[in-house]
C-alpha cells in the first residue's frame, strides 16, 4: 500500500464529520423546542414517546461521531506507519481503521432507520 490510499480517506471521513454535526444539531434544536415549556410541540400526547426515540438518535449519533474519529486517528497512524516504512504495521493499523470508519457507517444507518419512527409519530399526532 502507497501513502495515497489512506491519504483518500481524510476528504471522506471530514465529509461525514459535517453530515454527523449537521443532524446533530437539527436534533438538539428539535428537543429544545419539545421540552420548552409552553411550546406547542411539548403538549402533544405522543411527546414522550418522540423523546425517547430523539434520545437514542442522540445516541447513536454519538457513536457515529466517536467511531468515525477513531476511524480518522487510525487513518493517520497509518500514513505515519507508511511514512517510518512500518508497511506490515500500517496494513493492520488501516484495516482496523477502516472497521471503525464501517462501525460509523453501520450506526449512521440505524440512526437514519429509527428517524423514520418519530416522523411516523409525528403525523400519527396530527392526523389525530
Amino acid at each position: 500500500m502507497d501513502i495515497t490510499t489512506p491519504a483518500i480517506l481524510f476528504p471522506a471521513i471530514s465529509l461525514l464529520f459535517i453530515a454527523y454535526t449537521n443532524r446533530l444539531h437539527s436534533l438538539s434544536v428539535l428537543i429544545r423546542a419539545m421540552t420548552t415549556e409552553g411550546s406547542d410541540e411539548s403538549k402533544t400526547k405522543h411527546t414522550e414517546e418522540q423523546l425517547d426515540i430523539l434520545q437514542k438518535r442522540v445516541n447513536y449519533i454519538k457513536r457515529m461521531q466517536v467511531f468515525g474519529i477513531l476511524s480518522f486517528i487510525f487513518n493517520l497512524i497509518t500514513i505515519i506507519c507508511l511514512y517510518i516504512n512500518y508497511d506490515y504495521l500500517a496494513n493492520y493499523i488501516f484495516g482496523f481503521g477502516l472497521f471503525m470508519l464501517s462501525a460509523s457507517l453501520l450506526f449512521a444507518l440505524l440512526e437514519t432507520l429509527i428517524s423514520t419512527k418519530a416522523l411516523d409519530i409525528h403525523l400519527k399526532n396530527y392526523k389525530s
